[in-house]
């Protein structure tokens, strides 16, 4: 007697390109391009970023324990906040009707899965703080100072060597994982209708098939990043469109 229970298949999951080492420099200027297609649009993220970054700080400015933890986790989770500007530049790749408003809507492609890697993106930011924070309670011996004169002392002081090293190779650490979980996934997320456990394979996939270029977008990530940071957030302003836009490509790029 035959089994009548019907069993849906297991998702297939869609193919990852190869791609050359200088891809991530035709990303950026794709992103580029996009990000003055409608400026207006674009821009409303970078600063509803920046002033999202310029709150957490803010509340952060007297917790040496929480500051530097704030910057990176902040970080870890700002790429779930630009899925309109994926959209935008997905509304431009289908040559469909594109708006600011319209781009606000592209929770609604795929709703139960960008909620699923939002939450996963928060737990990341939740583990830094705590990892963060028992890093310093263990390994800081100095007197108690706030958060800025505290990271100088961490700098200039060899006593403290040993606690920036243990802490930067943990952040760092962890920043890879979400790169490497995020860099396809997110963008994924948007453009079809996919769980968050294809989007994560998808995206480590991907960067197995292709690390040394994702290695150097990476850097570039890294770098741009830091420069919106070392001008007081402003220039996230710029940066953080301009990079999601670059991601919306780079994962069309590499996801067949």
């Amino acid at each position: 007697m035959s089994d009548s229970t019907a069993v849906s298949p297991e998702p297939t999951l869609p193919d990852v390109r190869k791609v050359g080492f200088g891809a991530p420099i035709k990303w950026l200027k794709l992103g580029w391009a996009d990000l003055w297609r409608q400026p207006m649009a674009s821009l409303f993220y970078g600063v509803a970023i920046a002033v999202t970054g310029a709150v957490i700080l803010t509340v952060t400015a007297s917790l040496p324990f929480l500051f530097a933890a704030a910057i990176t986790g902040f970080m870890l989770v700002a790429p779930i906040l630009t899925a309109g500007v994926y959209e935008l530049s997905r509304r431009y790749l289908a040559n469909e009707p594109v708006s600011l408003v319209d781009s606000m809507l592209a929770w609604n492609r795929n709703l139960s899965g960008l909620v699923g890697c939002g939450f996963l993106s928060i737990m990341a930011g939740t583990v830094w703080q705590v990892i963060s924070a028992v890093i310093i309670s263990l390994f800081y011996t100095g007197r108690p100072l706030g958060p800025l004169k505290m990271m100088i002392e961490v700098l200039i002081n060899p006593q403290h060597y040993l606690m920036f090293f243990i802490y930067m190779g943990a952040g760092g650490l962890l920043a890879a994982l979400v790169f490497i979980f995020s860099v396809v996934s997110i963008p994924m997320l948007v453009d079809r209708p996919c769980g968050v456990r294809c989007a994560l394979i998808t995206s480590l996939n991907a960067v197995g098939e292709n690390p040394l270029p994702l290695a150097l977008w990476a850097v570039i990530i890294m770098l741009l990043t830091s420069l919106g940071l070392g001008t007081a957030l402003l220039g996230l302003i710029i940066v953080m469109p301009w990079l999601g836009h670059a991601s919306f490509h780079a994962y069309k790029d590499l996801v067949a």
